[in-house]
């Protein structure tokens, strides 16, 4: 395809990030509206739009890359779909905020609705090969937003950015152990005890910056089926490009990819011990964040996510 690529950006919600509004910070907006900021300096693109769940599309496109499975199709132009929810098996304890019928997993719904599409994008190597071909598109940061930005505001010994989605044993292992040390949570409130004293209601999104660059220790925990299908979250990139310290749950490539940027706790016990350590260390901190903000500024912003989709969308379309 030699023509310029006309982008379409389908997503379950649109400006989700206003703290005013009922209902949670859609990360899918985040990666689309960086995906659509870096698309548009590609010469290679003509135009990116952003559209709602449904409706109609006016503007030509080439393709529309849907951030949810069930989204309404455009039948006149290509429909891609960028795999990058997790959906809870059935022996999932909280299933999250799915009806019954999607607690079948992350690759039990690609199977279900795989011939609504006509390309795929997934956010690791290991999810593309349980499901079929496309295009290995990891999630990244926006070095132009997630910068060091140390504030006084957010000066936390312990914080954690999300939503009670994890369940009471996440929740147990890996959370719960940090309250001791001033756990602050920010996200909604609707977390359960003893939790739900530590959230601080959702955060603006001009702040996160500010947090992650200013709290002595940022916490990470996964989704189960992140972790199965070793998708590194959103969290972790933004988190090291503001120059930040995270102790994170383990998924498999985290530590191939970052090394010893960032710490790996099996949570309890450990994640206490380390707490007490690295908070006693601010050197050692110090070392690691700034390692680590040198990794992601290197190979894992949206501008070098999109060349990796331009590349596939002019091969295939």
């Amino acid at each position: 395809m030699n023509q310029k690529l006309r982008i379409g950006l389908r997503l379950r919600g649109i400006d989700t990030f206003d703290v005013s509004k009922p209902g949670n910070v859609q990360g899918d907006e985040q990666v689309a509206r960086g995906w659509q900021k870096y698309l548009l300096r590609c010469d290679d693109v003509e135009s990116v739009y952003l559209y709602p769940s449904s409706g109609l599309i006016t503007e030509r496109l080439d393709v529309l890359i849907h951030f949810y499975p069930y989204l309404e199709l455009d039948e006149k132009v290509k429909n891609f779909l960028y795999l990058q929810n997790a959906f809870p098996n059935a022996s999932n304890p909280t299933k999250w905020l799915y009806p019954p019928e999607l607690h079948i997993g992350t690759v039990g719904v690609f199977n279900q609705i795989k011939s609504r599409f006509d390309g795929y994008l997934f956010t690791s190597k290991k999810l593309m090969e349980a499901c079929t071909l496309g295009a290995v598109i990891p999630f990244a940061t926006d070095p132009e937003l997630f910068f060091p930005q140390p504030s006084n505001d957010y000066q936390h010994p312990v914080s954690f950015v999300g939503n009670d989605i994890r369940g009471p044993l996440v929740n147990q292992r890996y959370f719960v152990p940090a309250l001791p040390f001033g756990l602050a949570i920010y996200g909604n409130k609707a977390w359960s005890e003893p939790l739900q004293k530590a959230c601080l209601g959702k955060l603006p999104m001009p702040d996160l910056p500010k947090l992650y660059s200013s709290s002595l220790i940022n916490l990470n925990a996964h989704i189960e089926e992140h972790i199965e299908l070793d998708t590194i979250n959103l969290r972790i990139y933004d988190i090291l490009a503001c120059g930040g310290f995270i102790l994170s749950d383990h998924v498999d490539s985290l530590q191939v990819i970052f090394g010893d940027s960032l710490v790996c706790t099996t949570g309890n016990e450990d994640e206490w011990a380390k707490i007490v350590r690295y908070l006693a260390d601010g050197e050692e901190r110090q070392k690691r964040s700034q390692e680590g903000r040198k990794l992601v500024l290197s190979d894992h912003t949206y501008a070098s996510r999109v060349k990796t989709l331009i590349s596939y969308l002019k091969e295939v379309l």
